[in-house]
C-alpha cells in the first residue's frame, strides 16, 4: 500500500534507528559471546594468566627464602627473585614447614595470619590442594606435598600497593563491569527495537510496502544472496574480533562501525526471512532456484552442448589471440635485450597467426552478415534467395534452419493463396449446385400457377419438381454429413466386419448400372473373410461412393479394377480406372468439398462424396489416398486388420 511523503521520511528514520539498535544488539551479543567467561566475579582468579603469575611468584618466593634445596642459586638469581617478590607488593604469602615448624612469610609477625587474611585478602589460594581443573598448579602442588609444607597466598586489597597481579585483577573487573553494562544496554536496545517495529506496523501501516521491498530483494539470484550472506557473517565475525566498539570517548569511528554492522545485520536478517520462506514453501523454492546463477549456468551448459563445436572453435581462437599478445610482448622484449632466439620463435608464431586468424575472423563476420541479411529478407518477404557458400561449419546448421524457415514460410504463403482460391471455388460451386435445382423449382412453380396448362403438363411439371427437390435434399444432406464427418461428430457403430463380403455386396448393388454401360469390371477379392473393426453402414457408404464414381467418370469401353489385398497389418482396397476427362489438378484437390472431376459439372453429384468418404475412413482409423498418372486414376483405402 502506498504511503505519504511525510510517512516515508518517518518510516526511513524509524528503519534507520531500528537498524542501529539491531547493530548495537549484535555488537553486545558478540562481545559477550567472546568474553562470556569474564562475567564471573572471580573470572580473573580462574584464568590461566593469574595461575601462571602465581606459579612464578611461588618460585621467586621459594628462591628468595632458600627453600629450593635441590638447586644451587647464585647471587644474581637470588637478587632477581627478591626484587620480583618486592614488586608484587599486594601479594602476601605464608609458608610453614610442618616437619620443624619453620615459617617463611612477608606478613608482619604482629598480625594473626588467619585474621589478617580474612580482613585484608581479596582472594586466597592454599596449598597443597586438590588439582581438579587447576592443572597449572600441578608442579607447585607436588613441591608442597614433597616438602611437607603448607602455603597460603593472598591478594591484599590496598590502594598504596602496586602489583601486576592487582593491576590485571582490576582490568578483568573493569571488563566484567563493562559486560554487565552492555547486557543492560543490549536488553534496552532489543526492547526498543521490538517496540519500534510494532509501532511501524501499527502507525505507518507499511506491511504492504515492506512486501514490495522483499519482492524486489528476492529478484537478486539466490546463490548470490547466499554468498553475500556468508561473507557478511564472516566479515562481522572478523571485524568484531579486531575492532573495539565499547570504549570512550565516542567519536566518528563508532558511527562508522555501527553503520557497517547495521547494514550487514539488516542483510543477514532479510536473508534469514527469505530463506525461511524458501525452506517451507516449495513454489518459492522452485522459483528462486530457477532464477539462480547456478541454474542459469547449468541451463547454459546444457544448451551449449548443441553448439559444442562452436564453443571449442571460439575457445581456440581466444587462446591463439592471447598467445599472440604474449608472443608480441616477448618479441619486443627479445628485441630490447637482443635475444635473437626469442625474437625468431615469437616472430614465426606472429606471422602464422596473422596469416590465418584474421582471415578466419573475416570469414566469420561474412557468415554472420549473410545470416543477418537473410533474416532481413524474411522480414521483407523475400524468400527466393537462400544462404549459400558459408565458410564456417559452425554456421551451416543455422543457415540450414533459416533456409528451411524460408521454404516453410514460402510453402505456407502458397498454401494460403491456394486455400483462398479453393474457398472462392467452394463458394462458386456451392452457389452453382444449389442454384441450379432451386431455379428449376421456382420456374416450374411459376408454370404451375398458369391456369391454362393441361393436367398432363401439370403432372409432368410436378414430376420435375419432385426430381429437383430430391436433388436439392440430397445435396443439403450431403453437405451436413460432410460437415459432421470432417468435425468427427459422427456416431459410429463399430463391430467386426468382413470387408470382402461388404465389397462384394456393394458391387452386386451396382450390377444393373454396370450392365447398362460399356465398362468392364475386373475384381480380385479373396474368398476368405477379411475382418476389421468398422461401422458397416458407413463403410458401405464409402464403397458405394467410390464404385459410383468409377462408373460416372471412367472412359467408355475401358476396364475398372477393384482389388482387395492384405499385408501383415492392413486390408487394402484398390480401385483403378481410366478417366473420361483430363485430370489437370493435384490428387489432393479431389478431396476438397464440392470439387468435381469434370470441370463443366455436367454429371450428377454434389462433389462431396470423396470428402465424406475420406473423413469416414479416417474416423475408423483407416486412410484414403489417390494417385494420378496421366489419365489413370487410382484410389487406395486401407483399414487395420483384426483376427
Amino acid at each position: 500500500m502506498g504511503i505519504s511523503l511525510k510517512n516515508k521520511y518517518t518510516y526511513l528514520l524509524m528503519c534507520t534507528l531500528c537498524m542501529y539498535l539491531a547493530a548495537i544488539s549484535v555488537l553486545v551479543a558478540l562481545d559477550i559471546g567472546q568474553n562470556y567467561a569474564l562475567l564471573s566475579k572471580d573470572a580473573y582468579f580462574k584464568s590461566g594468566k593469574f595461575k601462571n603469575q602465581l606459579v612464578v611468584y611461588n618460585e621467586m618466593a621459594r628462591v628468595s627464602n632458600n627453600l629450593d634445596l635441590s638447586k644451587s642459586v647464585d647471587e644474581m638469581t637470588l637478587k632477581d627473585a627478591k626484587d620480583h617478590v618486592q614488586m608484587e607488593q599486594s601479594i602476601r604469602y605464608y609458608l610453614k614447614n610442618k616437619s620443624n615448624g619453620e615459617v617463611f612469610t612477608n606478613i608482619s609477625v604482629d598480625y594473626d595470619v588467619e585474621k589478617y587474611i580474612k580482613d585484608k585478602a581479596i582472594h586466597v589460594e592454599r596449598f597443597p590442594q586438590n588439582i581438579g581443573p587447576n592443572w597449572e598448579y600441578e608442579e607447585m602442588n607436588y613441591w608442597f606435598r614433597k616438602n611437607n609444607i603448607d602455603g597460603v597466598f593472598a591478594l591484599i586489597e590496598s590502594n598504596d600497593m602496586y602489583s601486576q597481579i592487582k593491576k590485571d585483577y582490576v582490568y578483568y573487573n573493569s571488563i566484567r563491569n563493562r559486560l554487565i553494562k552492555e547486557i543492560k544496554l543490549g536488553t534496552i536496545c532489543i526492547f526498543a527495537m521490538v517496540l519500534l517495529i510494532l509501532s511501524m506496523k501499527k502507525f505507518l501501516k507499511i506491511k504492504g510496502h515492506n512486501v514490495n521491498l522483499t519482492e524486489k530483494y528476492e529478484k537478486i539470484p539466490l546463490d548470490l544472496r547466499v554468498l553475500i550472506f556468508v561473507i557478511c557473517i564472516f566479515l562481522i565475525k572478523a571485524y568484531t574480533k579486531r575492532v573495539q566498539f565499547f570504549y570512550k570517548p565516542i567519536n566518528i569511528r563508532h558511527f562508522q562501525i555501527l553503520t557497517y554492522i547495521s547494514v550487514c545485520t539488516m542483510f543477514i536478517v532479510t536473508n534469514l526471512k527469505s530463506f525461511t520462506k524458501i525452506i517451507f514453501r516449495k513454489d518459492i523454492r522452485v522459483n528462486q532456484w530457477e532464477h539462480s546463477i547456478a541454474f542459469k549456468i547449468r541451463k547454459l551448459r546444457r544448451e551449449s552442448a548443441i553448439c559444442k563445436d562452436m564453443m571449442k572453435s571460439e575457445a581456440r581462437l581466444l587462446v591463439f589471440t592471447m598467445l599472440f599478445g604474449a608472443s608480441f610482448i616477448m618479441c619486443i622484449y627479445g628485441l630490447l635485450v637482443s635475444y635473437s632466439f626469442i625474437v625468431f620463435i615469437t616472430s614465426i608464431y606472429n606471422v602464422i597467426y596473422l596469416m590465418f586468424v584474421p582471415q578466419r575472423i573475416l570469414n566469420r563476420v561474412h557468415d554472420i552478415n549473410s545470416i543477418i541479411n537473410s533474416t532481413d529478407d524474411i522480414i521483407s518477404g523475400k524468400m527466393e534467395i537462400p544462404i549459400e557458400n558459408l565458410s564456417n561449419s559452425e554456421f551451416i546448421h543455422i543457415s540450414k534452419n533459416i533456409n528451411n524457415m524460408k521454404q516453410i514460410y514460402k510453402d505456407s504463403m502458397e498454401s494460403q493463396v491456394k486455400s483462398e482460391r479453393l474457398k472462392a471455388e467452394l463458394i462458386t460451386n456451392v452457389s452453382h449446385d444449389l442454384k441450379t435445382p432451386l431455379t428449376s423449382i421456382i420456374n416450374y412453380i411459376k408454370l404451375l400457377k398458369n391456369q391454362s396448362i393441361s393436367e398432363e403438363e401439370k403432372e409432368k411439371y410436378i414430376e420435375v419438381l419432385d426430381k429437383k427437390s430430391q436433388r436439392l435434399k440430397i445435396l443439403i444432406d450431403d453437405l451436413f454429413e460432410a460437415a459432421k464427418a470432417s468435425s468427427g461428430s459422427v456416431e459410429l457403430n463399430v463391430e467386426k466386419v468382413d470387408i470382402a463380403m461388404l465389397l462384394r455386396q456393394a458391387l452386386g448393388e451396382f450390377e444393373d448400372k454396370i450392365a447398362n454401360t460399356s465398362l468392364t469390371f475386373r475384381t480380385s477379392i479373396p474368398e476368405n473373410p477379411v475382418y476389421s473393426n468398422l461401422d458397416g453402414r458407413r463403410t458401405w457408404r464409402v464403397f458405394e461412393n467410390i464404385i459410383g464414381n468409377s462408373i460416372k467418370y471412367s472412359q467408355d469401353s475401358s476396364r475398372v479394377y477393384v482389388d482387395l489385398k492384405t499385408d501383415e497389418n492392413n486390408a487394402i482396397v484398390t480401385v483403378k480406372n481410366v478417366s473420361n476427362y483430363e485430370m489437370n489438378f493435384e490428387a489432393s484437390e479431389i478431396f476438397h468439398r464440392f470439387k468435381r472431376g469434370d470441370m463443366a459439372r455436367s454429371t450428377e453429384g454434389s462433389g462431396l462424396g470423396l470428402s465424406i468418404a475420406k473423413s469416414l475412413v479416417e474416423l475408423q482409423n483407416g486412410s484414403m489416398d489417390i494417385e494420378i498418372d496421366g489419365d489413370l486414376f487410382k484410389l487406395i483405402i486401407s483399414f487395420p486388420l483384426v483376427k
